[in-house]
């Protein structure tokens, strides 16, 4: 019997192409028995790793350009060809179990930097705060991703330095530190959770889980997506004294994504983040007098 694609309901369209992105991933380790009510009906299994799941959530900044569509009317032209949107995904590592039998047997470390190539792990999301009325609905659309609008707060390094603070004269400085929060959609003065990771002075190791498969649902049918991220992430493993980098603050928010994070990671610390930066397409430098 053949086998058909899931449908692509209009107006949207693939594949989504990134023409920008910023990314951190914060990895934990936690007790197997805090994800097992996440999958419950799911045709996916935990994947273990010394007995322990993987719970992970991953901030994201990324832009993307659109055409207006062929034989449009000018009078119809959008008046802009770029997007943004800001998300963050809060995932359970997961396979379908009826593939149970062919999961190979990797570490942590292995799953962290690509090394499981079967493809069977990947992420079952569990909440999806974004920014972006066009992406809820095309992730609950096409992946039937577990999505709510919201606002965020961050402060993120860039390729754009900041000016050093207290010095009249410009003197460039850099923010190295990954600091983002999930706003309570309805009291956004209350967030849900507030993650600072600083880095500095660690040393990253090139890694990529891509192609990064997606669980989800479409039509009332588990899919599974890729994404795929073109170049290696920075990633820092962190010892037990390094885990207090990363510093995990929930807020006055009663939004059930709290409850559920409380829920996965009671316990837990971050056993390491990935970071990427997309690399500039173009840079205006400092003008001279002639």
């Amino acid at each position: 019997m053949p086998t058909t694609l899931p449908s692509v309901p209009a107006p949207l369209a693939l594949p989504f192409y990134y023409a920008s992105l910023v990314n951190c991933v914060v990895h934990y380790l936690v007790d197997a028995r805090h994800v097992e009510p996440f999958l419950v009906k799911t045709p996916l299994r935990a994947a273990l790793f010394g007995g322990r799941a993987s719970v992970a959530f991953n901030f994201q900044a990324y832009s993307a350009q659109f055409s207006g569509g062929r034989g449009v009317p000018a009078a119809q032209w959008p008046a802009s060809c770029i997007g943004v949107t800001q998300e963050l995904e809060l995932n359970i590592v997961a396979y379908p179990a009826a593939q149970a039998a062919l999961l190979p047997e990797v570490s942590f470390e292995q799953w962290v930097m690509g090394d499981e190539q079967s493809k069977l792990m990947g992420n079952h999301r569990v909440f999806v705060p974004c920014d972006s009325d066009n992406a809820i609905q095309a992730g609950i659309e096409l992946f039937g991703e577990p999505k709510f609008k919201t606002t965020f707060g961050v402060n993120l390094p860039s390729f754009n330095p900041v000016r050093k603070a207290g010095v009249s004269v410009f003197e460039p400085d850099w923010v190295d530190a990954w600091s983002f929060r999930v706003n309570d959609p309805e009291t956004p003065a209350n967030d849900i959770f507030t993650c600072v990771a600083d880095l500095a002075g660690l040393r990253p190791a090139p890694g990529n889980l891509s192609s990064i498969v997606e669980y989800g649902a479409h039509d009332n049918r588990a899919i599974a997506c890729r994404w795929n991220i073109l170049q290696p992430l920075d990633t820092y493993w962190l010892t037990a004294d390094d885990a207090r980098r990363v510093t995990l603050s929930y807020g006055r928010s009663g939004h059930p994504m709290q409850k559920a994070m409380k829920e996965l990671l009671d316990g837990a610390h971050a056993q390491a983040v990935q970071t990427f930066l997309s690399a500039p397409a173009a840079i205006q430098s400092r003008a001279v007098f002639i």
